[in-house]
């Protein structure tokens, strides 16, 4: 949560958009939406092909109660287009927000770094400063757009769906409550072991760039002393280490989304498998609403599960980008912090 604190979230984020929270709002009642066409879905059975098997039950538990099917069909296209609404008003507002950040954020470090002086700037080679204005600002974008604001929307969603469900039948919320919080821990262990393989693969990944942005700027001079194949076998070392990094991240990454796939199966599995040693606590249609609100929330969690991740790879650009901001030229603090000697005048 260390982004709650960050100054510069605060200063060119959270401080520009004081909308953020209208947005927030738009996004859940667009979630919301997609909770009621869920739960319609359901509806048709009972209007249709007339089972009795009370499909509808929650959503007359809401007051709503829909017999005939023509007016199914205008009330279900109503929530469709009001659904496109809210959500293309989400997407575009939060985009636009996030690439305004980002634009504000290349800005500062663009003319920071143009008032540096020659030997501050010549410490490090200029290659390894283009990553930061590539992949780590494309970073913090997805880290504004869909690991903090999704993130705190989707959560927000769970909680209303949670409190849905436990309305329904307090048992199976907390079976299958119980058992996503026995997987909880299995994503807090890959997110910690992943945060080294993210530094690695960024940093090698800056070297190789350095290393063809140099090539390339003394293509005259390493083809005039023969220094072509000394320049490759540099290259290939160092493309190496990327390659050995980006697997190393890869397997990791393969394995913390593998497990996001199953999550879903292993909530119903464990609520199957409680209804099935337990017959006689509830009715069909009991527990095909839960099904049904649980189904509705299953994207939610994957996000959820997913945003500490591309905020801890966001927060990892914009540490990189901040030190950049901080750096100072040695002799600015060197005439700042030492007195200036003022020479006497010589004896007579």
């Amino acid at each position: 949560m260390n982004w709650i604190k960050n100054r510069t979230l605060r200063r060119l984020w959270i401080k520009k958009n004081p909308q953020l929270a209208a947005i927030l709002m738009v996004g859940w009642f667009s979630s919301l939406c997609t909770f009621l066409l869920s739960l319609m879905v359901g509806s048709f059975f009972d209007i249709n092909y007339q089972e009795g098997i009370s499909k509808t039950l929650l959503l007359e538990k809401f007051g709503i109660r829909i017999q005939d099917i023509s007016l199914f069909f205008g009330v279900f296209l109503s929530v469709i287009l009001l659904k496109f609404s809210l959500d293309f008003f989400e997407r575009k507002s939060i985009n636009y927000s996030a690439e305004h950040m980002v634009s504000r954020l290349t800005t500062d470090l663009f003319s920071k770094q143009i008032h540096w002086s020659t030997e501050l700037f010549s410490e490090v080679p200029f290659g390894k400063y283009l990553l930061r204005y590539s992949g780590d600002m494309q970073a913090i974008r997805n880290m504004l757009v869909t690991g903090i604001f999704r993130g705190i929307r989707d959560a927000v969603f769970l909680l209303t769906g949670f409190l849905v469900l436990l309305w329904l039948n307090p048992v199976w919320t907390l079976t299958v409550v119980g058992m996503a919080l026995i997987l909880l821990p299995a994503f807090f262990f890959l997110d910690r072991n992943q945060t080294p393989l993210i530094l690695e693969k960024r940093n090698s990944k800056s070297n190789l760039l350095n290393l063809v942005t140099e090539s390339f700027g003394s293509h005259a001079l390493i083809r005039e002393n023969k220094l072509i194949d000394r320049s490759i076998r540099r290259f290939k070392r160092k493309k190496s280490r990327v390659l050995t990094a980006n697997l190393q991240y890869r397997k990791s990454e393969s394995l913390r989304q593998s497990l996001i796939t199953i999550l879903s199966p292993l909530l119903i599995f464990s609520l199957l498998l409680l209804i099935y040693f337990s017959p006689g606590m509830s009715t069909p249609g009991e527990l095909l609403a839960f099904l049904l609100v649980l189904s509705a929330l299953t994207p939610a969690i994957r996000n959820v599960i997913k945003a500490p991740n591309i905020i801890e790879k966001g927060m990892l650009s914009l540490d990189k980008v901040e030190v950049l901001l901080r750096k100072k030229d040695r002799k600015r603090r060197k005439s700042i912090s030492e007195p200036v000697l003022i020479p006497l005048p010589k004896e007579a």
